[in-house]
């Protein structure tokens, strides 16, 4: 073939840059020269200019001129383009030809070497005769020159050089070989370049000098100058102008009629054209005209075949343009260039591939019709011919005859014999390799693997099998998961026919067991063909491809028998699916004395019959493996017979039969294999499922394993006839459970009608039963509390009458229980809160181990021998069952813990569910003396508090008692002291009702606190029971807690923390009545009932405290809010306790009769309830004591009272009148006014009697009245009443005296007036007179 037509030439490829020649350099031989050489030749930086260096050796012949030539008017060209042109510029003719010489100035031997130089000179000039290239003179020099001007020996040996030389001063430079050689280079190598441009300016002048004598008959010529005056302007490194002018001679090439006889040539040159401007496209940024011009030059000239006996070098043609061109779109996105799926090289090597199999097609089709050997023309003949024949000094053209007929058959047999040395099928394969790896960036899978099955079938073709077979088996795995049946299945067969031909046994056998699927496309007689060419191989003979046997097939099986090792394995995983196989348990959950059995289901998808034999199943536990082999086996016609084996223990169709190690199964048969072992092999507590199915096929001397996972998944889609679905007709339990054996048995005194109440301690009796004959050590019962009831419900089992210790988690351990025995435990549950109560109980015990011994049947497999890689025990191992087929346990689940290698724990997990019902439903409200709703209080006023209870349990209860503990700052009427006793037994629904006089002592800003009280009790400030300044009783209690923590009392750490001006610091958590450990402090936790926003229960952490961590634990504890960090930190701390008082009375610091402390009280209301009630003070704890109805257990439930904002009042005014009251009979009617400031009171009081004249009354009707600071005065009145029934008092009104206090106006008259209205009574109730009195 053609040189031409295959290959680009070398100096088209390169990027041309300007040729400087250098003279007079010895490398070898000296030092200085060679460094002066590498620093012009090497270390060629981007920053650098692109100038091409050539050393030229001393006798160098230039290339001798063309006479001119005056006018092109008869001058004919035989060719475009000459061969020798651009070797010519870029290599062998210079633009500068630079001579070194080794001169110093003041060298005693100048005169010699100045002669020699202008020698060596004038010989180049002569060389260079009718040549436009510039020479210039470098001296070579020790020591770097000094300025100009300054060394006159330099200047005057300069010009007389330069005058001996014949050259200008301009063309003489000094290079000093010194430490600064670089620099020197460098500015040298610009000189130069400078001078290269100009040679290459000159050189497009002369050229297009010569294209202006041109006429239109001259187009060859046009074309010719058009790609010089391109070319040099690429040298030149002007791409634009280089640009315009390749696009001109391509133009151009139009004008040319194409022929048979210059096709190849035009081709040629239009290849080249194209290059040049698709290159310079890619460097002006341009892409998307490079990419439509290379399309549009292929359009043009895909169909100028030339010569129909020489098509294929129009194709090598069509390929050299595709994959040059994919060269320059690599090189382009190298340097930045984006590329994309749908256009990147990947595409154009592939066609470049494709042009060069239709090269090789055309080429063997035409190598067909070659002349005989015989004939003097035929290629033997010809065999002293070199290929260098073809060539003339043109582009494109042959050395051929005009017009002979012999000649041209001679050139055409040789560009066949030059076609016939080069390998097609290695081009094709590089240029596939270039293209995938081009698809592979740019992520195009499909068409990748298209290409590799294109590279597969070159190496078929080629006769390298084994490479073949390699990539097809690749490309196997890809095309069997996408499922793409018909490009499958043609793969499979030519994998299974270049398994055959490098007798790849493993590979052979793995297609035939493939190829015999229903899924692959072939006919019954080519399955049967491949089934007993499978057997041929089991029985060590070579398979038979067609009726062919040759030799050298034989001889290569023979040998891979011999290295073969049996039995091979083979993942029908991994395969397209030949057998379907189901293993399924046949129950989920086993007790551990009873039998495992496993049954198989097994279909062949194919329509020729297949033996196997040795199947087995792989039994896995997640830790050991277990090999269990087949026992039975079962025929069936159809599925619904399967399905009526499960039902029925006898099957009504099917065939019994034992196993047989040789099984044959038949396509149109549903076979079930049975397996089974004794349960008590294995662990209790183990779920096992079946890893992996394993079977052979084949013969003693070659055999095959099969392995497939036994993961059952269900189809996606279903078949038409959904009798066909396996999983529709037949149950399938992958997994099967192991049921632990628990050998205790608990049963509770609870009943679905039982119900226990708020704030109640409800007694709880377990019954723990061994009826096994097994002896059981550590036996233990635990019960606690689920964390979203943590500090709501609790439990005990302290049995004091007390009962102050309550917990979260209890345990209580009953030693050993021997057989056949049992035991009983008390404990006792705790509840605030109204909602369904599920305590978790836990019951363990500690037994001796008795191991499992594996039947003889079952044989343990170590977890490497896996026979499939992605069912491998390790694989296995890491198995998670999906939720979905996960069994359901019909037992509590049950724990095993291994305590050593003899003893095993056992726990297993219970519920008890108790009601909780609300016990009373509580209300308080706050009145003034004259019943009316109060909405603030008065410091030193007098006022009722009343309490409203609703018995809301659904038993009948007795209440004990009810009591009312009031804060330190109140102060309790004397008669509601008593506490109130009762003997009734109320019902649900049923209602009480309380009334307390309550009066305080301090306002909401002087509130003292139990802290305050203790200081001033010891005597440390005395000085604050006296004080009403706030900020005064502040700052003394901020100096007495510096001195304690100098000094290092021991108080509580959460008090210090969160107790504030309020008699009861708020925390916001549940209220509890807790004591510390440490016995300093008692303190009082109380909490609020769902119920009510009035009522309060018990709650706590369960902590145990010790001396030396109570302000630790009590900080803790103050921090842990009732929600999500309640449920947190109870969690942590469900092991320990906290002590809780059941009487409110005991837990109170007392400083009276029903009066005292209520330290670290908290609420469980929300949070911007708790933040409202913080600003407002707590009145006290209201107390009910009651019990069950025929019990003696009694309980107390406490609800919390919140009072009202106390203000300073301006006046306080008390009241005083006889309890009875008889009509005609004098009685005292006293009122007290109490100053309360610090400031006199001047006040006007007048007594008005209303006008029905019921009384007659004696004293002041109007009075002034001064009142000193923390002064009273009384006002007394004697009252006879005239009539009998409820009779108005006489009014009284009280007025500030603005003579005596002028500040005073209405506003205060109102105020005070207010406070009379609330204070004093309005009505009374006359008695009708006495017998004493009427008689």
């Amino acid at each position: 073939m053609s040189f031409d037509s295959s290959v680009l030439p070398s100096e088209l490829l390169v990027a041309p840059q300007p040729l400087i020649g250098f003279c007079g350099l010895d490398t070898t031989h000296n030092l200085v020269h060679k460094s002066i050489w590498d620093a012009f030749s090497t270390n060629k930086k981007a920053d650098r200019a692109s100038v091409q260096f050539k050393i030229l050796p001393p006798a160098y012949e230039f290339p001798v001129a063309k006479p001119k030539r005056a006018s092109y008017e008869w001058y004919q060209p035989k060719g475009v383009l000459k061969r020798n042109w651009m070797l010519k510029h870029l290599h062998v003719l210079p633009a500068v030809v630079v001579l070194f010489q080794d001169m110093e100035w003041n060298d005693p031997q100048w005169s010699e070497k100045q002669v020699q130089c202008a020698s060596t000179i004038q010989s180049l000039k002569i060389a260079l005769q009718e040549r436009n290239t510039r020479l210039c003179l470098v001296l070579l020099q020790k020591s770097s020159p000094l300025p100009p001007g300054e060394d006159l020996l330099a200047s005057e040996r300069a010009a007389s050089l330069t005058t001996a030389c014949s050259i200008n001063i301009k063309m003489l430079f000094i290079l000093p070989h010194t430490e600064h050689l670089m620099g020197y280079t460098l500015r040298l190598e610009s000189a130069f370049l400078d001078m290269a441009q100009s040679y290459y300016a000159l050189m497009s002048k002369r050229i297009r000098a010569h294209r202006d004598q041109l006429t239109a008959a001259h187009t060859t010529l046009k074309i010719r100058h058009q790609f010089k005056l391109g070319f040099v302007a690429e040298i030149r490194q002007d791409f634009s102008t280089a640009l315009k002018h390749f696009t001109q001679a391509y133009a151009t090439l139009d004008e040319i009629r194409i022929t048979d006889a210059n096709c190849l040539e035009m081709k040629t040159i239009a290849g080249f054209l194209n290059y040049k401007l698709c290159r310079l496209m890619f460097k002006l940024k341009v892409p998307r005209d490079a990419i439509n011009h290379f399309i549009s030059h292929i359009e043009k000239y895909k169909n100028r075949i030339g010569f129909k006996d020489l098509i294929f070098e129009h194709y090598a043609w069509l390929s050299t343009q595709h994959s040059v061109f994919a060269e320059l779109f690599c090189e382009a996105i190298k340097n930045g260039l984006p590329a994309l799926q749908t256009q990147n090289p990947g595409i154009y090597y592939n066609k470049a591939a494709e042009y060069t199999m239709k090269r090789k097609e055309s080429f063997l089709q035409s190598n067909a019709i070659l002349l005989s050997p015989t004939d003097p023309t035929s290629p033997n003949s010809m065999q002293n011919n070199n290929s260098v024949a073809l060539y003339t000094e043109f582009f494109g053209i042959r050395a051929v005859k005009t017009g002979d007929p012999v000649s041209e058959q001679q050139i055409n047999m040789l560009i066949r014999e030059n076609e016939k040395s080069f390998n097609h099928s290695n081009a094709i394969i590089n240029l596939l390799s270039l293209a995938r790896a081009q698809f592979k960036i740019y992520k195009c899978p499909r068409f990748r693997n298209k290409l590799a099955i294109d590279m597969a079938e070159e190496y078929y073709k080629s006769g390298d099998h084994a490479n073949a077979l390699t990539l097809y088996s690749v490309m196997l795995t890809d095309y069997r998961r996408e499922q793409w049946s018909s490009i499958f299945s043609d793969v499979l067969l030519k994998t299974l026919r270049c398994a055959f031909l490098s007798a790849s046994i493993t590979d052979f056998i793995s297609c035939s067991i493939e190829a015999l699927s229903l899924r692959v496309r072939c006919e019954q007689k080519d399955r049967i063909i491949v089934l007993e060419n499978l057997w041929k191989v089991f029985k060590g003979a070579a398979p038979i491809s067609h009726g062919q046997s040759a030799p050298e097939i034989i001889e290569r099986w023979d040998s891979a028998f011999v290295a073969i090792k049996s039995p091979i394995t083979i993942d029908l995983d991994k395969l397209t699916k030949l057998i379907k196989m189901y293993a399924s348990f046949e129950h989920l959950e086993l007790k551990n004395d009873e039998t495992i059995n496993v049954y198989l289901i097994i279909k062949l998808l194919t329509d020729v019959p297949i033996k196997i034999r040795h199947c087995a199943i792989v039994l896995t536990d997640g830790t050991n493996f277990y090999k269990l082999p087949a026992s039975m086996c079962k025929s069936f016609q159809c599925l619904l017979e399967v399905q009526e084996t499960q039902k029925n223990s006898k099957p009504p169709g099917g065939t019994l039969l034992h196993f047989d190690p040789e099984l044959k199964l038949e396509p149109h048969l549903y076979y079930q294999l049975g397996f089974s072992t004794d349960a008590c092999q294995f662990l209790e507590n183990t779920q096992l499922r079946v890893a992996r199915i394993e079977a052979q096929m084949g013969s003693d001397k070659l055999a095959v394993q099969f392995t497939k996972s036994a993961v059952f998944s269900r189809n996606a889609f279903r078949h038409y006839s959904r009798g066909k679905d396996l999983d529709d007709n037949i149950k399938i339990n992958p997994l099967c459970y192991i049921t632990p054996t628990f050998h205790l048995n608990t049963q509770c005194n609870l009943d679905k009608e039982t119900q226990m109440l708020v704030n109640e301690y409800y007694p709880i009796t377990t019954t723990i039963n061994n009826p096994y004959n097994v002896f059981l050590q550590n036996v233990s019962l635990n019960i606690s509390v689920p964390n979203n009831l943590r500090n709501q419900v609790f439990l005990t089992t302290d049995l004091s009458p007390g009962r102050q210790k309550l917990h979260s988690q209890i345990q209580i351990d009953t030693g050993e229980l021997s057989m056949q025995s049992s035991n009983s435990v008390l404990f006792y549950v705790f509840s605030l809160v109204e909602t369904p109560i599920v305590l978790e109980q836990k019951t363990s015990y500690v037994i001796d181990i008795q191991r499992p011994k594996v039947a003889t049947t079952m044989t343990v497999i170590d977890g490497g021998t896996a026979g499939s890689t992605d069912n491998s025990p390790e694989n296995v191992r890491n198995f998670v069952s999906p939720t979905d087929i996960r069994p359901t346990t019909v037992s509590p689940a049950v724990h095993i813990e291994f305590i050593d290698e003899s003893r095993l724990r056992k726990t297993r997990e219970d519920t008890i569910s108790i009601k909780c019902d609300l016990d009373f439903r509580f209300s308080a409200r706050f009145y003034t003396l004259s019943k009316r709703p109060l909405t603030k209080v008065y410091r030193g006023e007098n006022f009722l508090l009343r309490a409203n209870m609703e018995v809301r349990s659904p038993v009948d209860i007795d209440i004990l008692e009810t009591y009312f503990i009031c804060d330190h700052n109140l102060v309790q009427s004397t008669y509601t002291f008593k506490r109130k006793k009762f003997t009734q037994t109320y019902r649900s629904h049923d209602k009480l009702e309380d009334v307390i006089v309550l009066r305080t002592n301090a306002a909401t800003s002087d509130w003292t606190t139990a802290k305050d009280f203790d200081r001033t009790k010891n005597g440390d400030l005395q000085n604050e029971l006296f004080s009403r300044s706030r900020r005064a009783r502040k700052l003394s209690s901020a100096k007495n807690i510096s001195r304690e923590a100098v000094v290092g009392e021991t108080t509580d750490a959460c008090a210090n923390a969160h107790m504030n001006k309020h008699l009861m610091g708020k925390i916001p958590n549940n209220l509890t009545i807790i004591n510390n450990i440490s016995g300093s402090v008692n303190s009082l936790l109380l909490g609020t009932n769902s119920n009510s926003s009035m009522s309060v229960s018990a709650t706590s952490f369960d902590e145990k405290l010790t001396l030396g961590d109570v302000a630790d634990a009590d900080s803790t504890s103050a921090m842990v809010t009732a929600s999500a960090a309640a449920s947190s930190a109870a969690a942590a701390r469900a092991s320990n306790t906290r002590v809780v008082f059941n009487k409110a009375i005991e837990a109170i610091q007392a400083t009276g009769h029903c009066r005292g402390f209520f330290k670290r009280i908290a609420t469980a209301e929300p949070e911007m309830q708790v933040a409202a009630t913080q600003q407002q003070p707590n009145f006290g704890v209201y107390c009910i004591r009651w019990r069950r109805t025929g019990t003696k257990d009694e309980n107390e439930s406490k609800f919390l009272i919140h009072g009202l904002e106390i203000e300073e009042p301006p006046l306080n005014i008390y009241c005083t009148i006889e309890e009875k009251m008889f009509v005609k009979m004098p009685m005292t009617y006293k009122v007290v006014l109490h100053n309360p400031t610090s400031n006199v009171l001047h006040l006007v009081a007048t007594l008005s009697i209303s006008i029905a004249d019921n009384f007659i009354c004696s004293g002041h009707k109007q009075l002034d009245i001064s009142i000193y600071a923390y002064s009273e005065k009384q006002l007394v009145y004697n009252l006879y009443p005239l009539c009998v029934g409820w009779v108005n008092l006489p009014e009284l009104t009280l007025e500030y005296n603005t003579k005596g206090d002028p500040g005073k106006d209405d506003t205060h008259n109102n105020a005070l007036a207010e406070l009379v209205q609330r204070s004093i009574p309005k009505k009374v109730f006359v008695l009708p007179p006495l017998k004493q009195q009427i008689k």
